[in-house]
């Protein structure tokens, strides 16, 4: 058999056949002389089109200003080949991804007489292989950077502030009431929101700030070359306005705050990590501070954190050793005379002992103990009025205090309803209380939960009423059936004309609205005389008694 003939043979049906390999050939000066259907297919030139013609305009504009055909040449002439790994152009302009290698064509003795090229288009691999990557470093529901990137992105950025002696600000930014909103209209409208967020938070800062999602309602954000330190506060006051605007969640509104920690480097930290905890910290202490606000690292927020975290650790102790116990205040019938309810107040040994209930309750709630203190102190108030009803003493309610928090989890109720059964009691022999802060948070989130406990037949008061947020529609809306006069209003009561108006207009109010009185804080009979003739409920406060172990407590009921 003639070899020659063969030779021609297969690379005729090479050059004829091969449809998804482009092959071709060009001289040493990158002009093509030979072109199979494989290369008409993927350029679009057919062979007479490309024939005698340089190499370089299947380069792209980019490639061929940087002479990458004569570079792709020269490497290949040296190395024995030259690896094709890049975007191509084909007649119409349009953009392949191709795989491709180019070797060198030697004559009979040896000497270079062009190239052979063989290459392929490779472009829905390259596009995965991107969206993978891209995936790798997105958050894929908020479009923002991912925690890996952010991760990487901060390393990047603190080292060019150490070598440049810029400064960067790390701002942590952290959604109040996000969980709300997840519980009472769904995951799906959480997802909303975590997207509207994005969007505004890349709309109120700069292009060059670099923001990450990093995981739940956690944010954050990166800006170099800031100019001073307090650029920081008016990028978060600019943030916060921006997530304090009403959130349009399908056809309902939601609205939610943040809170926002500001670290610089390297003012605060000049190591990547470093500086991270420090935001951390000023976020915790933001969140602290009562939310909706931003604050920046400082030493003495380390100290708190070494604190607070001891604290956490007692907490859980006293949790394991159920070492809590409750205390009770009566609660005394203006008309009657007699105790018509006591509140249960929980107490706690040791060092925590120092601290407010609203402490252990904040505590409690970070370190994700809340539901399990909550329903602790329910049950051992229920199981109190049981034997005092046992004892004799029926006409006698329970009134225990919650907050927002432990109203909102999902479990509360049937918690509630359970503790009810086992201490054969029915809803009306307890009244929950709430501050006007907790009843106002629970409604801007959307919870049924107030409804609902009142439909099941619990009484229900305002603790604290006058302290917090104080608003007359949220008053109206609320159902509640008593509030609680704060004692901040008997001061100078009364002989204090201006104070004796004030606590005369905010009973006049509540009767207006078909509430019932309590006045906490009572401590003189003058103070309950003035408080009895203008009609409130009932008194409580250390005129009576002061808040009683069970035992006392129990002494106490049966003399009064």
């Amino acid at each position: 058999m003639n070899t020659s003939l063969t030779s021609d043979i297969l690379l005729r049906q090479i050059y004829q056949n091969v449809r998804d390999f482009a092959i071709f050939t060009v001289d040493r000066h990158g002009a093509v002389n030979s072109w199979n259907v494989g290369a008409e297919l993927i350029f679009g030139y057919t062979a007479a089109e490309i024939t005698g013609r340089g190499i370089e305009r299947i380069f792209t504009e980019a490639d061929r200003a940087q002479n990458e055909h004569l570079r792709e040449m020269e490497t290949a002439a040296i190395c024995g080949r030259a690896a094709d790994y890049r975007w191509h152009l084909r007649k119409d302009h349009s953009l392949f991804w191709a795989d491709g290698v180019l070797t060198p064509i030697p004559d009979e003795q040896g000497q270079l007489i062009g190239y052979l090229k063989i290459l392929r288009d490779i472009t829905d691999r390259k596009l995965a292989q991107d969206e993978i990557s891209r995936l790798a470093t997105i958050d894929v529901l908020t479009g923002l950077a991912n925690r890996a990137a952010f991760d990487a992105r901060r390393a990047e950025m603190v080292a060019l502030a150490g070598r440049t002696g810029q400064l960067l600000l790390l701002l942590m930014i952290d959604l109040d009431r996000f969980k709300q909103v997840n519980d009472v209209l769904g995951h799906h409208a959480g997802d909303l929101l975590l997207r509207q967020t994005a969007q505004r938070l890349r709309a109120a800062s700069r292009e060059s700030d670099f923001i990450a999602r990093l995981g739940g309602d956690e944010f954050g954000l990166l800006q170099l070359h800031a100019p001073t330190p307090a650029v920081g506060g008016m990028l978060a006051e600019k943030l916060l306005s921006e997530l304090a605007r009403p959130f349009l969640i399908g056809e309902r509104e939601a609205r939610i705050s943040a809170s926002v920690g500001i670290a610089v480097c390297p003012d605060d930290a000049a190591e990547p990590d470093e500086l991270l905890k420090r935001a951390d910290l000023a976020l915790y202490h933001a969140k602290n501070s009562g939310r909706n606000c931003y604050h920046y690292y400082t030493a003495e927020l380390d100290e708190i954190a070494h604190r607070k975290n001891s604290d956490h650790g007692e907490l859980r102790s006293l949790m394991q050793a159920k070492s809590f116990w409750l205390a009770y205040q009566p609660i005394i019938d203006c008309a009657s005379g007699r105790t018509i309810a006591m509140e249960a107040l929980l107490r706690v040994p040791g060092r925590l002992a120092a601290h407010s209930v609203e402490y252990i309750i904040e505590l409690a709630q970070e370190s994700g103990m809340l539901p399990d203190l909550g329903a602790w102190v329910f049950r051992q108030a229920c199981g109190q009025l049981r034997r005092w009803r046992e004892a004799g003493l029926s006409e006698l309610r329970i009134c225990i205090n919650t907050c927002a928090k432990e109203l909102l989890d999902p479990a509360y109720l049937d918690r509630t309803e359970r503790a009810l059964r086992d201490c054969r009691l029915e809803p009306c022999a307890v009244e929950v209380e709430l501050t006007e802060r907790d009843a106002i948070e629970l409604e801007r989130s959307g919870s049924n939960v107030i409804k609902r406990l009142r439909q099941r037949g619990f009484l229900l008061s305002l603790d604290d009423f006058g302290t917090g947020y104080s608003s007359l529609s949220y008053l109206r809306a609320l159902p509640v059936t008593t509030i609680k006069l704060d004692k901040s209003f008997l001061r100078g009561v009364p002989d204090n004309d201006d104070a004796n108006a004030v606590a005369r207009s905010v009973i006049e109010l509540a009767h207006n609205l078909r509430l019932d009185v309590i006045a906490e804080g009572v401590e003189s009979q003058e103070q309950a005389r003035f408080l009895e003739a203008l009609g409130c409920g009932a008194l409580q406060g250390h005129l009576y008694s002061v808040a009683l172990p069970a035992d006392g407590a129990t002494a106490w009921l049966r003399t009064h």
